[in-house]
């Protein structure tokens, strides 16, 4: 009994060991899918910020630096939307979510559009702590 309990012990450590061996590095494209998902998960704070900064300008006398600010976050929004609409006409969907190898032309524009949205983030970034800045938080 104790020999059959060792046995199973071993292959169960052995098993555990090789199904850790697979894990593989997510590819360029999952990265930057992650980097998207990063990106677009702030998309709602930018709304938040925009509304917020419209009620204090429509309160206020001085209305240029919230109207700026609105401007700035608007801006940011457009160029994750621009960004979306580029790499879609780049990339077809079981390229970006099912794991289809990419073209070598296809591996060189995925590393563009890693710059791209790593730039787009610090876009959308700048100008939310700006948006905040003006709201004094």
């Amino acid at each position: 009994m104790k020999n059959v309990f060792l046995i199973l012990a071993t292959v169960m450590v052995l098993g555990t060991t090789s199904a850790q061996d697979t894990i593989t590095e997510p590819t360029k494209m999952e990265q930057v899918m992650e980097s998207h998902d990063v990106v677009m998960d702030k998309m709602p704070l930018i709304s938040k910020l925009i509304n917020q900064l419209q009620t204090k300008a429509n309160a206020s006398y001085d209305k240029k630096k919230y109207e700026d600010a609105i401007a700035d976050l608007k801006n940011a929004n457009k160029s994750m939307m621009t960004w979306m609409e580029n790499f879609g006409k780049r990339f077809d969907a079981d390229e970006m979510l099912k794991g289809k190898q990419l073209t070598p032309q296809k591996q060189e524009w995925i590393l563009e559009e890693e710059e791209n949205v790593s730039l787009l983030d610090e876009e959308i970034e700048l100008s939310i702590d700006q948006a905040k800045a003006v709201l004094d938080y």
